[in-house]
């Protein structure tokens, strides 16, 4: 009665809590069974740190092909209208002249304008920094993808393990089960006394138990692998039934230690942050260059205002004509310029000369920034040595371990089936038989754990060398 009133109430909890929480996206159930490169793709896509690093690189290229168009001249389409109205103006400056501004007057203008700064020192020293920008954005999600692909690959390998281990777990399930069928004969014809078959059974039921643990602990390393990479708990996965072994890689440590130097992405990163430093430093002493720039435009301009004004001169000129009895010439009135261009070159050289030690400070600042950048690439590059050594090194033991632990787990096997004979025959007492089984059990788990860490050992060790593609990188086990 109370524990149904407690899952009652639990379950008006948890519907109570559901209701309350904002609806959230789920993510879309990725199509039959997923392998490793899969998983991984699709970790690739979903994965919260990745798609950040990519809105960043989107960002980074977003300012740079901005940074990078001052470069360029600008080309501008420009339609122009202008009105003026004046009641009792005399004119101003231009009543010396003699000339009596309109009471309208109006312009339009249509015309195309380039302007282009080709030099101008601070422009192209911010397009390089933002470009160092976008190749460090580009470095820090390959560094992400990198990091992503092995901890897919360490959920794959241990979802894996837990596999593996439900198989064991069952199949010492079933030679627990054969020894106390052993024991139980053995009884019957007073071969062995009552406390065996009790012992024996004792071990099943703990086998029993193992089992039932063993499955739980797959389920939920098989969760935690959906988890890992952004799928629903309910993913598939095409586990392998047997893993592979593949051969250690014959490169020289010299040429990984070379391809990781070359290739890997916190080493850029750490050479774009140089860069960026010194153009820092160049950057102090643009305005001691000269700046060029040129100015263009053509187009059309009409005025209705002169139009007009021509208009009413010729109708005038006509009727003195006609007064006269002059014969009337034929008027032809352009409506505005046909067509105008203009062209304008500018140079600009500006010598500061008293900067009150401004300029000085700024350099030693940013002298400052390139020797610390130059030692942050040189310990990266010590690093990148480093776990290149370490990674290789860790291959070759898991590779020299994954030896000993075969030939282990085969003698371990040998073992057991002959101590069940021996056994079945009187030869040796139950507990020897259990701890002959119990060695072999335990062969057989470190076999496993010892083909994951060589695949595992294998997969950092690609990563060390700075493999980019972050399926790639889990290929070795697939």
């Amino acid at each position: 009665m109370c524990r149904s009133r407690f899952a009652t109430a639990l379950a008006a909890a948890v519907l109570l809590a559901a209701a309350r929480l904002p609806a959230a996206a789920q993510p879309p159930a990725p199509p039959g069974p997923l392998d490793l490169p899969a998983a991984v793709r699709y970790a690739v896509d979903h994965d919260p740190t990745v798609l950040n690093d990519r809105a960043t690189v989107a960002q980074a290229e977003a300012t740079f092909v901005q940074d990078h168009a001052a470069e360029f001249p600008t080309v501008a389409g420009q339609l122009e209208n202008q009105v003026e109205k004046t009641n009792g103006y005399a004119g101003g400056a231009l009543l010396q002249y003699g000339i009596q501004p309109e009471t309208v007057f109006s312009l339009n203008t249509a015309q195309i304008t380039s302007t282009w700064g080709f030099y101008n020192g601070a422009a192209q020293l911010v397009a390089q920094q933002a470009k160092r920008s976008v190749e460090s954005a580009r470095d820090a999600l390959a560094h992400a993808q990198q990091q992503l692909a092995q901890d897919v690959s360490t959920a794959w390998y241990t979802a894996v393990e837990r596999r593996e281990a439900v198989q064991l777990a069952a199949g010492d399930v079933a030679y627990q089960q054969a020894l106390l069928a052993v024991a139980q004969a053995q009884e019957k014809v007073g071969r062995v006394a009552g406390v065996d078959v009790l012992r024996a059974r004792a071990n099943e039921l703990h086998s029993d138990a193992n089992l039932v643990s063993a499955q739980a602990d797959e389920a939920n390393a098989r969760e935690a692998l959906a988890q890992r990479i952004g799928a629903p708990p309910e993913t598939t996965f095409a586990l392998p039934t047997t893993l592979s072994e593949p051969p250690l890689p014959a490169t020289p440590l010299a040429t990984m230690i070379a391809i990781a130097e070359a290739g890997r992405p916190d080493i850029a990163a750490a050479a774009a942050q140089v860069a960026v430093a010194r153009l820092a430093d160049a950057q102090v002493d643009s305005d001691l260059r000269p700046q060029f720039a040129l100015t263009a435009a053509f187009g059309n301009q009409t005025s209705p205002t002169e139009f007009g004004y021509a208009a009413r001169s010729a109708a005038q000129s006509a009727l003195i004509d006609q007064e006269l009895g002059l014969p009337v010439p034929p008027t032809t009135i352009v409506r505005g310029v046909p067509g105008f261009w203009t062209i304008q070159a500018q140079e600009t050289f500006t010598l500061p000369l008293i900067d009150y030690g401004t300029r000085h400070a700024k350099h030693r600042a940013a002298r400052a920034q390139i020797d610390a950048a130059l030692a942050q690439l040189a310990a990266t590059q010590g690093a990148v040595d480093a776990s290149v050594r370490q990674a290789q090194r860790g291959a070759q033991t898991a590779h020299a371990n994954l030896a000993y632990s075969k030939e282990a787990d085969r003698l371990g096997a040998e073992s057991a089936r002959i101590a069940k004979l021996q056994y079945e025959n009187g030869l040796i007492s139950l507990t020897d038989v259990l701890s002959a089984q119990q060695t072999a059990l335990t062969g057989a788990n470190d076999l496993i754990a010892a083909r994951v860490a060589y695949l595992e050992a294998l997969i950092a060790l690609r990563a060390a060398i700075g493999v980019d593609d972050p399926v790639t990188i889990v290929g070795v086990g697939a």
